[in-house]
């Protein structure tokens, strides 16, 4: 089993909403899949984006606004540090992007954009369309102006 295996269900198995939560693994396996692939466009880093979406929305405590999840996930992070085969910086760089998530914000970085963006272009779970001009990065303005042919994209590269 793999490290993100290993902690990717640890933490499904700890997670208070349960596993069926808006907010659970099978949204987590989602915004996996768009930070990846927005990382590799941006030139961001792929790594960092897929132990995001393990770590984003771990350690929410309510299916609404949950102010403070973003840092709660940044503390489980930082908890995992000796189990991430990630170097420092990078953990780093996590960490920040899952601080930052829930607060609104756009950012340069190519990374957290990644992890972001990813997270945003899943709001459509909640009833919410997905805003070009709040999104980070040039891939996902895209997506979020184009969402069914990002979605043909990923689907054709999985």
């Amino acid at each position: 089993m793999t490290d993100l295996h290993r902690i990717r269900t640890e933490l499904a198995d700890a997670f208070a909403l349960g596993t069926h939560s808006l907010h659970g693994p099978a949204h987590w396996a989602r915004v996996e899949m768009h930070a990846v692939r927005l990382a590799e466009v941006s030139g961001g880093d792929a790594e960092v984006g897929r132990w995001f979406s393990v770590f984003h929305d771990a350690a929410r405590q309510d299916e609404g606004h949950d102010t403070g999840h973003g840092a709660r996930g940044a503390a489980l992070v930082r908890h995992y540090r000796p189990l991430l085969p990630l170097s420092d910086a990078q953990v780093e760089l996590l960490a920040q992007a899952c601080h930052g998530h829930e607060l609104g914000h756009v950012t340069d970085d190519p990374t957290i954009g990644a992890c972001w963006d990813a997270d945003r272009l899943e709001l459509v779970r909640v009833g919410m369309t997905p805003r070009a001009d709040l999104m980070s990065i040039a891939a996902g303005q895209a997506a979020a102006r184009d969402r069914e042919g990002w979605l043909r994209t990923l689907a054709a590269q999985a």
